[in-house]
């Protein structure tokens, strides 16, 4: 066998797996204003793209074409042919940005770059995706090397979601110029390979506007092929034994909250392993096939309001041999966070709990925390290095800046002047009368405005600061801060009212209803204008009464309008876990620590009772519906068309189910989480048919949140079914069932069946799961064997006794693929009655159609549970629990029962200083 090599198979469907890859080279992006104007109008005129496009992901590519145009030209191919590639080798590389990225006046003529290992997931793709707070340029080259024995010809499929150049044998073979969003460019090569071995290098190029996906990936159709590494040192045969034995490492719990995470491979095997940036050293396997590695740290501690570290470490792991180079990378999320399931004490202990803990991070929500917990202090807490990051990101306009305004205008009136150090208010004040508060406004930034959080966060930005400074001359528009904050101000009326009435189109988000929060009750305590605190007070009762009935035990188990797969895998990620800590006494202290903290010390909100009751009775036996239904406008979402959506919660002893009916049935998804399973321990389970292996946020949909195609779902009691249809195959659906955190489990015929604590959950499909056996997904993610159909019940120790119970009361199955259909039998243990779905036809509950009163489709109450039923037209919502009463007329704007605790006069928000 040679050596200073390793060689390697092709995955399936001709995926070339193994690739040494440069580092990922960025320049700031300063070139934008060559292709869309930086003031007047933000919107296409003819044939000119407008600034709208620069902040959304999927209309961004035409823009990324037009500067791809004006850029490319001078960008070098390649001065000589690509370089020599081996592990761990130097190289250099013509630098593929233009002139004017470097604030010198042009970049160096060459970048520097290390070759290093890459093995992708079975998909090939090799994904260097990420989000950027600003425009950025980024390119990176991956190489790899093909061989064969017999000269052949094979055709070379090439995906790349962005322009690309490849070289073959030294020679330039393809280059695209264009770009795409979730879906790749396609573009083939047909060659000749001769005998022996055959170069193969890929550049690829991208523009970073907020999330960028930027993918490449090769397969090869015809003969299979061998892919070698270049690897001094490596010898060929015994890496091949130890890429076998690496095969068999897995991980089999993501979630780590003891400070290390636990492999799981062949007995005696040695490995080496590096945590993040970590070597944790050589560790064996013992007689079990267990090895336990610590975790030096999570991510780095987050002080911005938004885009929170997910805790996910990578686990690089090879054999503890240096003539063995393979790896793998395993994925684990470290995740110490404090976490609590029920309530201790009561809420000045939870409160005092929460500022703790904020004033422990960072950002502004330690300086908020730091007064509230000592007042009467006369001591520093707003210091020049504790704003830092959110005057970094105003100042240079990055995306999510508009949370970190709101955060500094929360310290502006709540820390009083004495508690800053020198310098920092007049810091303060600078940047935000430099920065830009809407999209109508000059500048050609990528910062995020038409979300509909986003939304809401900018016009309460723009009205806070307008009012606070409100004589000053804003040097971006040459506004006053009165104009400013009547821009602001007129904005945030309209997006409250609307929410009022219509309801969120980001449905029950467990990122994003931690948002509003903050926006709401910055307005609830420091708008100028006392109607709109009124009505801010009133939408922030709705959603937290939605918060305290979607929830169950401190987990947000709701279907979500958008969401983040670490969040679904661990509760305690939930930006809404802090929330519901400072409360009501459950949930989880973590990064998320702004909107807890602006609750926690307001001085203005008052969180009625009843809501407070709702939430501290988990095991109450609760059937909730929740509809809504609005409209978007291209001025303000981008889209123009309805949004709906109805999610059915049913809680109570041994956890929660919960879906949202229908929602955008057959069509591609980017964020939902339509259906799951919240069982104690916060364990959920959940299914979905993902766009990508990939999980990370930059990914959207991803492997786990969102949908390539969108199911149909529907709900009776404790029974959800979901069918997947069209070019979704079994093997493209794959449902999260974490075995290893369950207290018991099995696989019984169709079912796969476990209990945690008093809970129970089933979930089946046609010729029942296979687990994924290898990877850090082991036995967390299963496939179905045959057909996506899945019916999934839920049941509790006071309906069954025993495991053994459950699984002999399921429901009898009639499962009809050929149609997308399923009959479900009642049961004991899920429904009272039949229910059938199929992908075409209504929803039949004991063989009758729901949703049909008099002989036609109804229209859904609004909001329909034990606390309060009102109607899609009801003026008025009226919640009763626990001998509490919460009224709240939507269409007024008005908290009507208890009191509201606005001031008629107003605050006086104007130039403090």
């Amino acid at each position: 066998m040679s050596g200073n090599r390793t060689v390697h198979r092709l995955g399936r469907d001709g995926a070339v797996l193994d690739w040494l890859v440069g580092p990922v080279w960025e320049a700031p992006c300063l070139d934008l204003g060559s292709v869309v104007p930086a003031d007047g109008s933000p919107w296409d005129d003819g044939g000119r793209l407008g600034r709208w496009r620069l902040t959304n992901g999927p209309d961004v590519a035409p823009v990324k074409d037009a500067l791809y145009a004006v850029v490319g030209p001078s960008l070098p191919v390649a001065p000589w042919s690509p370089p020599e590639f081996s592990e761990d080798g130097d190289f250099r590389w013509p630098t593929p940005f233009p002139a004017s990225s470097s604030p010198a006046g042009g970049p160096e003529r060459e970048l520097q770059g290390t070759w290093e290992r890459h093995r992708t997931a079975y998909d090939g793709v090799v994904e260097r995706s990420t989000f950027c707070y600003t425009p950025t340029y980024r390119a990176f080259v991956a190489a790899t090397r093909l061989e064969v024995d017999q000269p052949e010809v094979r055709r070379l499929v090439v995906r790349s979601t962005g322009p690309l150049r490849v070289w073959l044998r030294g020679e330039l073979v393809l280059e695209h110029p264009e770009f795409g969003y979730m879906q790749p460019w396609t573009q083939v090569v047909e060659t000749l390979l001769p005998s022996g071995t055959s170069d193969l290098v890929v550049a690829s190029w991208n523009v970073a506007l907020r999330e960028v996906r930027q993918t490449v990936s090769v397969h090869v159709e015809g003969l299979p092929v061998r892919v070698v590494i270049p690897s001094a040192g490596a010898d060929e045969s015994r890496d091949a034994v130890a890429e076998g034995l690496l095969d068999a490492v897995t991980v089999r719990q993501w979630e780590a909250t003891d400070g290390s995470a636990t492999l799981h491979g062949p007995p005696g095997l040695r490995v080496r392993v590096h945590a993040g940036r970590h070597e944790v050293g050589a560790h064996t396997f013992d007689d079990a096939g267990v090895a336990t590695v610590p975790l030096v740290a999570g991510d780095a501690d987050s002080e911005q309001a938004s885009m929170l570290g997910t805790g996910e470490i990578s686990l690089t792991v090879r054999v503890d041999d240096p003539a063995c180079r393979s790896r793998r990378d395993l994925l684990v999320g470290h995740l110490p966070w404090r976490q609590r399931h029920s309530p201790e004490a009561g809420p000045d202990t939870w409160r005092t709990e929460l500022l703790t803990h904020a004033a422990g991070r960072g950002g502004s929500a330690r300086a908020l925390a730091e007064h509230a917990l000592d007042p009467s202090a006369s001591g520093v807490v707003v210091t020049a290095d504790a704003l830092a990051p959110a005057l970094g990101f105003i100042t240079s306009r990055s995306d999510c800046a508009d949370f970190e305004a709101v955060g500094l205008m929360l310290l502006w009136h709540r820390v009083p002047a004495e508690r800053w150090a020198p310098g920092t208010r007049d810091s303060v004040r600078e940047a935000l009368l430099d920065f830009k508060y809407w999209i109508d406004q000059p500048g050609t930034d990528a910062m995020c405005y038409f979300t509909e959080n986003h939304q809401m966060v900018w016009h309460t930005a723009e009205t806070l600061v307008g009012e606070t400074f409100s004589r000053d001359k804003f040097t971006n528009t040459g506004w006053t801060g009165a104009e400013h904050a009547d821009h602001g101000r007129d904005l945030a009326k309209a997006w409250v009212d609307r929410k009022l009435t219509s309801g969120f189109s980001e449905f029950d988000s467990n990122a994003y209803l931690a948002i509003d929060a903050l926006a709401l009750v910055a307005l609830v305590d420091h708008a100028a204008d006392g109607d709109l605190r009124r009505r801010a007070e009133a939408l922030l009762d709705k959603i937290l009464l939605t918060l305290a009935s979607n929830s169950w035990r401190g987990t947000h188990g709701s279907a979500h309008g958008r969401s983040y797969t670490p969040t679904l895998r661990a509760s305690c990620l939930e930006e809404t876990a802090g929330i519901m800590w400072a409360l009501w006494g459950m949930g989880a202290l973590n990064e998320a620590t702004l909107p807890a903290t602006a609750l926690a010390t307001s001085t203005a909100y008052a969180l009625p009772e009843v809501i407070r009751a709702i939430a501290s009775e988990p095991d109450a036996d609760w059937t909730g519906t929740q509809s809504y239904r609005g409209e978007y406008a291209m001025e303000r979402d981008l889209l123009t068309r309805g949004y709906s959506s109805r999610v059915v919660v049913r809680r109570g002893r041994g956890g929660m189910v919960s879906s949202v009916q229908d929602y955008r049935v057959g069509l591609p998804g980017l964020q939902e989480h339509v259906w799951g399973v919240t069982l104690p321990g916060a364990v959920q389970v959940w299914a979905t048919n993902p766009a990508a292996v990939n999980h990370g946020s930059h990914t959207r949909p991803s492997g786990w949140v969102g949908h390539r195609v969108l199911p149909r779902v529907r709900q009776h009691d404790r029974t959800v079914i979901a069918l997947h249809r069209g070019d979704t195959l079994a093997e493209h659906v794959h449902l999260w069932f974490p075995a290893a955190r369950l207290d018991e489990w099995r696989v019984d015929g169709d079912w796969l069946v476990g209990r945690k604590g008093e809970g129970f959950v089933a979930v089946a499909t046609p010729g029942g799961f296979e687990p994924v056996r290898a990877g850090d997904e082991a036995w967390q993610s299963w496939l179905p064997r045959q057909a996506p159909l899945l019916v999934a019940v839920h049941a509790d120790d006071a309906m069954v006794d025993g495991l053994d119970a459950f699984v002999a009361g399921l429901p009898e199955l009639e499962w009809r693929p050929g149609d997308t259909a399923v009959r479900v039998g009642p049961s004991a243990s899920s429904a009272d009655a039949p229910v059938e779905l199929a992908w075409d036809g209504p929803f039949l509950v004991n063989d009758r159609p729901v949703d049909v009163a008099d002989g036609v489709p109804v229209t859904p109450p609004h909001l329909d549970n034990r606390a309060t039923r009102v109607a899609a037209a009801d003026d008025l919502v009226s919640v009763t629990w626990g001998g509490h009463l919460l009224e709240i007329d939507p269409v007024a704007g008005r908290r009507r029962t208890p009191a509201s605790g606005i001031r008629d006069e107003g605050v006086d928000g104007t130039d403090g200083g």
